[in-house]
């Protein structure tokens, strides 16, 4: 008999377990079980370490990616696991990446649970529920790593990761239960230091984030790993409560994969003030932040007018794709003739993430003359040769395209209640003793089925509305090109608003960026795609 290829997919969750020989013991059983069945040969090995099967979706594991591309490639037959759990631990996700590998004539083993098949419904059931298990296993470990944390910071106990900057970790004395010995914050003064002028700058002088930031790099100071200082850095840090000598724990929370702010009533603090962390006074540390509500107050106070920017809600920086903000600037001179100060208005586009000295390589700003005159002259051009498009025939294909879309969601929805139905009739099958699954189990399933079944049936729903949305808009830009006799006319006559709304109806955006605006245009047809390229900027 022809050897059968055999893949096999070693995980660890935690950064400790690799070095607690996991990995080896994963790929010594593997290879044991590949010497029992003779004919089977091993042809690929896909490690991932430190990966969380919970927290991180298929998507997002390099090592799965790969696996599927292989197994598309028809590059192995057989893929082999410790234990199926290695695969992942989300029941909204897994069972069906192991439908998918069967799908494509791959056979999925486990060392410790045989081979998973789907010969017949039940199959599918078992699936699941092993994968629905593994998430709740999950979701308990996370509650109780949630709650140990908790319980150290009362304690007053460091729990863990990379010092606060300001502080250098240093061995306490004490032991865990493991019989490793913690490790506790202390002030790291070269760096502490720099944390003071940083409050003090924000407190004794009429400084925001930016302008400390900007103060830092021009010092020729940078921050722990030798990169320049940002604003949400220094937020984070004048709002870090540790340089009072407060430990708090569940700012945010992770929900698969994602990072949730949580409100400060939830917040778990020290039950005493930490006198040997503290880097500056509580006072100092109030100060500082109540001139952070202080300017966020007052900037919200006094929204942007927009209404005298054709792209506010379309324009983006064509470096890092942040949406870029309209901004007005006033600057005033004195008149050497009356000795008056005159204000003299500028108004520009601004990326917020070169504001915040993230990282974007293009501008600071952009003058909204040159910018605005650059997309008035695609928009002409487009709208010439638009005239000869049928976008009509656009409009009718766009909308066969969406309602297609709809009609798939609902024979998903379909397919699910036919399975809640198949589930009762199992329910029927354990009040006869007639089924390897107890009423609970299955009870269980029928309850998740339902959850899922509801939030399908919403994004139907929603899927509906967009829709009806966008097939309106879709008339509405069919009916207004029978209107306008001339379009260049009608734009330039109109007002700022109808201006704006005419933009709407046919651009999705516009990047920009030091050397080009590129406006995308939202009808797709050969005339409208010789319209959509970039303009230079002289």
């Amino acid at each position: 008999m022809a050897l059968r290829r055999v893949a096999c997919l070693y995980r660890v969750s935690t950064k400790s377990q690799i070095f607690d020989d996991d990995i080896p013991m994963q790929k010594k059983a593997c290879a044991d079980f590949i010497k029992k069945q003779r004919v089977w040969a091993l042809e690929k090995e896909y490690i991932e370490k430190g990966v969380s099967g919970y927290h991180k979706s298929a998507d997002e594991r390099d090592a799965l990616i790969q696996l599927k591309k292989d197994a598309t490639a028809r590059k192995f037959d057989i893929l082999l696991v410790f234990m199926f759990d290695r695969l992942g631990r989300r029941e909204d996700e897994t069972p069906f990446v192991v439908e998918w590998l069967v799908a494509q004539n791959i056979e999925v083993w486990s060392v410790k649970e045989g081979r998973q098949r789907f010969d017949d419904h039940a199959d599918k059931l078992i699936n699941y529920m092993r994968y629905w298990q593994s998430s709740g296993e999950s979701e308990d470990n996370s509650m109780r790593v949630a709650e140990k944390h908790n319980g150290l910071v009362k304690d007053g106990k460091f729990r863990g990761g990379v010092p606060p900057y300001g502080y250098k970790l240093e061995y306490s004395g004490e032991f865990n239960k493991k019989g490793h010995e913690r490790k506790k914050l202390v002030i790291f003064e070269p760096e502490a230091t720099i944390v003071r002028k940083i409050f003090e700058l924000s407190c004794n002088v009429d400084m925001g984030s930016f302008k400390v930031a900007k103060f830092l790099n021009e010092s020729g100071i940078v921050t722990r790993t030798g990169k320049n200082w940002t604003v949400p850095v220094i937020v984070r840090m004048l709002k870090n409560p540790v340089y009072k000598g407060d430990y708090v724990a569940g700012k945010v929370r992770r929900a698969r994969g994602k990072r949730v702010a949580m409100p400060k009533e939830t917040w778990v603090h020290t039950k005493e003030i930490i006198r040997e962390l503290i880097i500056v006074d509580e006072a100092v540390w109030d100060k500082a932040n109540a001139n952070i509500s202080l300017r966020t107050a007052t900037s919200n106070s006094t929204p942007q007018e927009k209404s005298e920017f054709l792209l506010s809600s379309i324009a983006y920086c064509g470096c890092c794709k942040s949406g870029m903000h309209p901004r007005t600037a006033r600057t005033k001179r004195q008149l050497k003739a009356s000795g008056e100060t005159a204000v003299y208005p500028s108004k520009y586009y601004l990326c917020p993430k070169k504001l915040r000295m993230g990282n974007c390589d293009g501008q600071f700003q952009y003058g909204i003359k040159k910018i605005e005159a650059v997309v008035l002259d695609e928009i002409y051009s487009y709208l010439e040769n638009i005239k000869a498009v049928d976008i009509s025939r656009f409009a009718k294909a766009h909308k066969e395209k969406l309602l297609k879309d709809e009609k798939t969601k609902s024979r998903k929805i379909i397919a699910l209640k036919k399975e809640m139905v198949r589930l009762e009739d199992e329910i029927l099958k354990c009040l006869s003793g007639d089924s390897a699954f107890c009423e609970n189990q299955i009870a269980q399933t029928m309850r998740d089925k339902a959850d899922a079944l509801s939030a399908l049936e919403q994004k139907r729903d929603f899927a509906r509305a967009k829709t009806a949305a966008v097939i309106g808009r879709l008339d509405e830009i069919v009916s207004f090109k029978k209107s306008i006799v001339s379009w260049k006319m009608e734009f330039s006559q109109a007002d700022i608003e109808n201006q704006k709304k005419i933009i709407g109806m046919v651009i999705d955006c516009v990047y920009i960026s030091p050397k080009s605006v590129d406006v995308i245009f939202k009808l797709s047809s050969d005339a409208a795609d010789t319209c959509n390229k970039s303009e230079s900027m002289r």
